[in-house]
């Protein structure tokens, strides 16, 4: 029974990591103030992954995100069958001297083919959005990490 459990255990842990699943970046051993515009939706994405209880000691700030949606193949009816979604957010990072740390545009880019009706279509859409939201997301927590180093 222990080796069928182990086995078991195993085999989980292999697809779990064979999916890309991985813990949340919630435990972060920094926390940073963001500034944005008021309805800014990657700021409020941002914000859920640090530790709200430490002292902030880095200010980021996030511009409004650029959205370019464009259309790469059609269907024999002239409709657009397939898109590229492009996300542009321009960030800066000061430290709690007012030093500027990083000043970078991140990009993400994502393929989508169109499902057929109008509402799905748009639904697809902002998933796409939301997902190059949460790789921008990753890459900025690896490089605040990396500054939270040195």
């Amino acid at each position: 029974m222990l080796k069928i459990n182990l086995l078991a255990t195993m085999i989980m842990v292999t697809i779990l990591s064979s999916c890309g699943f991985h813990t949340p970046y919630t435990s972060l051993t920094i926390n940073a103030s963001i500034t944005s515009n008021r309805n800014n939706i990657f700021a409020n994405e941002l914000q859920k992954h640090f530790n709200q209880s430490m002292h902030k000691i880095l200010v980021i700030q996030v511009d409004n995100e650029i959205q370019n949606q464009r259309t790469i193949s059609y269907t024999s009816s002239n409709e657009a069958s397939s898109y590229t979604l492009n996300l542009n957010i321009p960030i800066k990072v000061f430290n709690h001297n007012k030093k500027l740390l990083l000043s970078k545009t991140f990009s993400a880019n994502t393929y989508l083919s169109k499902m057929g009706a109008y509402q799905a279509n748009r639904i697809q859409i902002e998933e796409g959005y939301q997902q190059l939201r949460r790789l921008i997301i990753r890459q900025l927590l690896r490089i605040l990490y990396k500054l939270n180093e040195n």
